[in-house]
């Protein structure tokens, strides 16, 4: 059996999709992680808020 052959197109195609991928996990990371401080100092963590989330 013989493999798929990428071409030039291809393989940009792949990397263009997989750099929005990163992209949107970034921002669902930060959005997650700014709610649950914000829910740390809320319920009062005080200086540990900011670390709580990880």
């Amino acid at each position: 059996m013989q493999g798929v052959q990428l071409t030039r197109i291809h393989r940009i195609l792949i990397a263009v999709v997989v750099a929005g991928a990163l992209v949107i996990a970034g921002i669902g990371f930060a959005g997650s992680y700014a709610a649950v401080r914000d829910l740390a100092e809320r319920k009062g963590f005080g200086g540990f808020a900011p670390f709580f989330p990880i």
